[in-house]
């Protein structure tokens, strides 16, 4: 593997006398697609939230193309090009589609009270490059269509899409996807693994996966960890832990359950 883009060493995370992470190790390569798996409770989505900032860890460090990261705000890690969903859908429902992507592309925009109050030619100019950074990604993922309804009008896996959109939006090169297949039938979740390969490809980033649904994880990821109980248990890739023995007792279950369809094959 080439050099680590994000870099968990020996990291703890304790509520009280409850211990949710356990001297995790976890690397994740530049342009790598690794998936994080386990059973419910398992602490995946704890995982997303100490790398995220969300939560602080207990002990250990993390690092971000070698610098220490531990002890940042989710807005500061976004800056450095961390971005994330959320297994619940988190939009700006009210606003629009158009709206949603523009808020996250104002993250690398100047700031401050001239900027706003002054709106001169430099502002509008900015502007319209912005609109025309939202048309343009809004067309790369066929939402193009929907730029001035209501984000919360979309069908569901539009608004699966989107949040996936706004969040590439804010020039991350990691992100992070929770649980993103949730709630999908089974043509939406062969449509996101297409979704996904596809954004890994076209900007060029790194992705962590936690998802449930072992199809869609065996299909795409390149390397898979495996956490019970916020311990890592396993890691490998697809084949590796298909045929792991502590991941079949802890989570997978028979091998025949967990076999990709033909259709989740990349391209």
């Amino acid at each position: 593997m080439s050099k680590a883009l994000l870099q968990l060493d020996k990291v703890t995370l304790r509520f009280g006398g409850l211990t949710a992470v356990s001297d995790l190790d976890l690397a994740v390569a530049d342009h790598e697609l690794i998936g994080l798996i386990g059973p419910n409770g398992a602490g995946k989505t704890t995982v997303f939230n100490l790398i995220t900032g969300v939560y602080q860890p207990t002990s250990g460090g993390l690092r971000m193309s070698g610098e220490t990261i531990g002890g940042l705000k989710p807005h500061q890690l976004a800056r450095r090009g961390l971005a994330r969903t959320f297994q619940n859908i988190r939009l700006f429902g009210s606003m629009s589609v158009f709206d949603n992507v523009r808020a996250a592309l104002q993250l690398h925009r100047p700031h401050g009270i001239r900027n706003a109050l002054w709106r001169g030619r430099g502002f509008r100019e900015g502007e319209a490059a912005v609109a025309k950074q939202v048309l343009e990604l809004l067309e790369i993922f066929n939402l193009v269509r929907h730029w001035d309804e209501p984000a919360k009008s979309l069908p569901y896996g539009d608004q699966r899409r989107l949040e996936i959109v706004r969040a590439l939006a804010t020039q991350p090169r990691l992100l992070l996807l929770d649980e993103p297949a949730a709630g999908m039938n089974p043509t939406e979740k062969v449509e996101l693994t297409r979704l996904i390969r596809f954004v890994k490809e076209k900007f060029r980033i790194s992705v962590l996966l936690v998802e449930h649904d072992m199809q869609v994880v065996m299909g795409i990821c390149e390397r898979i960890v495996v956490l019970d109980h916020g311990v890592k248990i396993a890691e490998g890739g697809p084949a590796q832990i298909r045929a792991h023995p502590k991941v079949i007792e802890a989570y997978l279950g028979e091998e025949p359950a967990i076999q990709p369809p033909s259709s989740a094959q990349p391209d």
